[in-house]
């Protein structure tokens, strides 16, 4: 099963699921001063590079977040002098769903057994988790984290996935305490 995660992930890597409904989970450091945030570098996946998101993935992804940054007003800057860093991650997982059901005479008693059926059905599937953590660059903390987690589904055209990224990557920066704009 593992392999087969291998292979499939590069090509299923979005997040998504039947409906576009994205509802990420937000934390940020209280203390923080959000209104001095005004430049930012994106260093993405670069401590973990993991293997298993491929380069036309992490470029998505990397495309997805610099634009909604920018929407926000934030501007783009070297390692060095930016405010925050943008860090990210993909975490994925085996999942099994499982769902029974009862067909038949319900409560009709029969003087030998209760007719009826009783089905049960279990479904495999992927669940990803896109973390994305912005870092003070001076003391290298956290101060903002937004977590996504959907099963992983594939989409037959790269323009296909790179909306699904779009969409998963806005919904998450959305929270962003912004207050340049």
């Amino acid at each position: 099963m593992k392999f087969k995660n291998l292979i499939l992930l590069p090509v299923i890597l979005v997040l998504g699921a039947c409906s576009t409904t994205f509802t990420p989970k937000t934390d940020l450091s209280s203390d923080y001063n959000f209104s001095e945030v005004k430049t930012f570098n994106l260093i993405g996946d670069a401590k973990l590079k993991n293997p298993m998101i491929s380069d036309i993935n992490r470029s998505r992804i990397d495309s997805a977040l610099i634009n909604s940054l920018k929407e926000q007003g934030k501007t783009e800057a070297n390692i060095k002098s930016a405010d925050v860093l943008i860090s990210y991650f993909i975490v994925t997982k085996d999942k099994v769903k499982v769902s029974s059901n009862y067909s038949g005479n319900y409560g009709r008693y029969n003087r030998y057994a209760l007719g009826g059926v009783s089905h049960i059905d279990a479904k495999n599937y992927l669940e990803g988790t896109l973390v994305i953590d912005v870092i003070d660059s001076e003391s290298q903390r956290t101060i903002w984290r937004s977590t996504l987690t959907k099963s992983l589904k594939s989409y037959d055209e790269p323009a296909e996935r790179q909306s699904a990224i779009n969409n998963a990557v806005n919904s998450m920066m959305k929270s962003f305490p912004n207050t340049t704009t």
